[in-house]
């Protein structure tokens, strides 16, 4: 009986000695989550830094949609100098090819050019005219309304027709060297016209494309 007594005694203080233990573990848990958690809170106080809370997002520069207005102008007002000079040609074409400030005998002979043979395409059709219907397309083609329509068949139609300009310009020269062997200064402002307004067509449509493609259907 003593000793059956003696060992119910002992056991609440074994049960006694066994929850300190269990308290210590669970002390040690919540010891460690905080240690764990210590990188996490260090990414996000790197966040706030990079980032403070409050501050407006900064938006990416917009890139325009054709060339700006200034670079509009210019080829309206180029295309408007050319459709004047061959204006003035074709009206001295048909009224004795004297033209201001360019009469002379030597290589600089604007009557010689305007009256040569190969002032006449197919010998019907004169390269004045030809030029003044070319400079009357180009000042509507280049204009800012015309530069506003960004579709794909407006900025083709551009290109191709500076590409032909220039392409009969380069014959033109040729035939002045060549075959007339005398150059017309007016000709040549026209020329200088076409080159430039070719030159521009050409870096817009690397930079800024040729367009929005027709939508099918």
């Amino acid at each position: 009986m003593a000793s059956s007594k003696a060992r119910s005694r002992n056991r609440p203080a074994r049960s006694a000695s066994s929850r300190p233990s269990a308290r210590t573990s669970a002390a040690a848990s919540q010891a460690v989550k905080p240690q764990a958690d210590k990188p996490q809170a260090g990414a996000r106080a790197g966040q706030q830094k990079r980032q403070p809370a409050g501050a407006p997002a900064v938006a990416e520069p917009v890139r325009p949609s054709g060339p700006p207005l200034w670079l509009q102008l210019v080829t309206t007002v180029l295309a408007l100098a050319g459709l004047g000079v061959a204006s003035y040609e074709t009206w001295a074409h048909f009224n004795g090819s004297h033209l201001a400030a360019c009469n002379g005998s030597g290589s600089e002979n604007c009557t010689a050019v305007i009256t040569s043979s190969q002032s006449m395409v197919f010998g019907v059709i004169p390269v004045a005219i030809l030029g003044l219907v070319f400079y009357v397309f180009v000042v509507a083609i280049m204009s800012p309304w015309a530069w506003q329509i960004r579709r794909r068949w407006v900025g083709q139609l551009r290109l191709a027709s500076m590409i032909a300009g220039m392409g009969f310009v380069m014959y033109l020269i040729y035939a002045e060297l060549y075959q007339i062997g005398s150059w017309c200064l007016y000709c040549t402002f026209v020329h200088i016209i076409t080159f430039i307004l070719f030159c521009i067509t050409v870096v817009a449509a690397a930079l800024w494309g040729l367009g929005k493609p027709a939508k099918a259907g």
